[in-house]
């Protein structure tokens, strides 16, 4: 009798588990970690000084991880090319598409967001690029009809069929959704936990509540469990808004690529400012006001488990800016920005010098199948010791992993890194 309970038993309890176990045929965004097919890159003739960067990229890759480079439709392939064999790369090894896209050196915002399951299936979810909604509500405020403003706008429309026309070119099925949301803001851990700036969802989708930005996260992304974390660094800002006076910033508003990071399911990176840190400048002391703000958010979190997080925090690099002079029209280069850039109330003028804020960061990494691709700053004068942490907490954490430190400032200063720069394709 006794051994016919515990066979009973037995039984319940393999009964149970097969009942607990997820469905394989549902879809859901993977952790960038897991397992990946190949990683988009853009590239576009108008901007070649993001060449040397694909290139590092590139060599850093071989025998990692297959490249699809992406161009817009009107672009010259042989340009590139020549480049890569210039540089020592051979370009037959690498796959190259073109597709009607703006913002090619953005596919992490751009692109697809790729969903698998179980079963080897795979699936895309096309959101709206945020940046075209807030262009044409920045045109009206500047004084812009609203039926001007929405035309000027459209000027931006191929980016936000980016992640449809790839998906379609591939045979895979598109899920469409109205929410402005980009690549870079999406920060999950595979197992249903996804990370939220609040302050930049409720702006870019100003008719959403946290409620209802769940319910279509829940539809689209397969996620459950959410953590609304506060802003993100005074680097990654708007010209729209002067965050510290005399400084301005153009990136993204608060991409969490930028300021927080699952390092594995149950691990977050966070950027951070120390204690002796923050009264050195005014822009260090506001972003150690804003991520001591999000670091008691995840001390007081749990994840989708109910267990508490590990919270590793992980230096920011020295900051940098440079002066840049206010000029006519919508310019911008290294030593200028043109006044169309902000809005009537900031009271810029012609002649005026602000500092341009680089978006320097850690934590905008890339993972590969078997490396990490890191930014360093090295030899722009930051700080070894701050390096050398980092350095540290990526060797412990990735000790299978081989860690590359590539110099992606140039894209620091529109706003963004090697994260940004690339995309990856999981593999089913």
């Amino acid at each position: 009798m006794k051994n016919l309970t515990l066979f009973a038993l037995l039984i319940l309890i393999i009964f149970s588990c097969k009942q607990e176990r997820k469905d394989p045929a549902i879809f859901y965004y993977p952790a960038e970690w897991e397992t990946q097919e190949a990683i988009l890159i853009g590239w576009t003739e108008r901007q070649p000084k993001f060449f040397p960067l694909a290139v590092d990229v590139a060599r850093a890759l071989e025998g990692s991880t297959p490249i699809i480079f992406v161009s817009d439709t009107s672009e010259n392939p042989m340009i590139f090319k020549e480049y890569l064999l210039e540089s020592g790369l051979d370009s037959a090894a690498y796959t190259f598409i073109s597709i009607p896209v703006w913002q090619a050196v953005a596919l992490r915002d751009v692109g697809p967001v790729y969903l698998i399951n179980g079963l080897g299936e795979k699936k895309v979810v096309d959101y709206r690029w945020s940046f075209q909604d807030f262009f044409e509500r920045f045109l009206i405020e500047k004084g812009v009809d609203p039926d001007t403003a929405k035309a000027d706008a459209s000027f931006f429309n191929r980016n936000q069929k980016t992640d449809s026309l790839i998906a379609v070119r591939d045979g895979l099925e598109v899920i469409t959704s109205s929410l402005n949301i980009e690549g870079g803001a999406i920060e999950v851990n595979g197992k249903g936990t996804m990370l939220l700036n609040e302050y930049r969802m409720l702006k870019l989708n100003p008719t959403s509540t946290k409620t209802s930005i769940e319910q279509e996260l829940k539809r689209t992304l397969g996620v459950h469990h959410f953590i609304w974390v506060g802003k993100g660094l005074v680097e990654d800002g708007y010209p729209t808004e002067f965050i510290v006076p005399g400084y301005v910033a153009v990136g993204t508003d608060g991409h969490t690529d930028e300021y927080i990071r699952f390092a594995d399911a149950n691990t977050i990176l966070l950027a951070w400012v120390d204690e002796e840190e923050k009264d050195l400048h005014p822009v260090h002391a506001e972003n150690y006001r804003r991520l001591q703000e999000t670091y008691h958010i995840l001390v007081n979190a749990k994840d989708q488990d109910g267990k508490p997080f590990k919270i590793i925090k992980v230096p920011l690099p020295d900051l940098r800016y440079r002066p840049t002079l206010i000029v006519e029209g919508w310019a911008m280069n290294d030593s200028t920005i043109g006044k169309e850039y902000f809005l009537p109330n900031q009271k810029v003028e012609l002649g005026d010098t602000l500092q341009y804020l680089a978006s320097s960061s850690y934590l905008n990494f890339l993972f590969s199948n078997d490396k990490v691709l890191l930014p360093t700053y090295l030899h722009v004068g930051s700080s070894p010791e701050k390096e050398d942490q980092v350095k540290k907490i990526f060797t412990q954490l990735y000790p299978e992993k081989e860690l590359v430190w590539i110099d992606a400032t140039v894209y620091n200063w529109g706003g963004g890194g090697i994260h940004c720069f690339t995309k990856q394709i999981p593999k089913n």
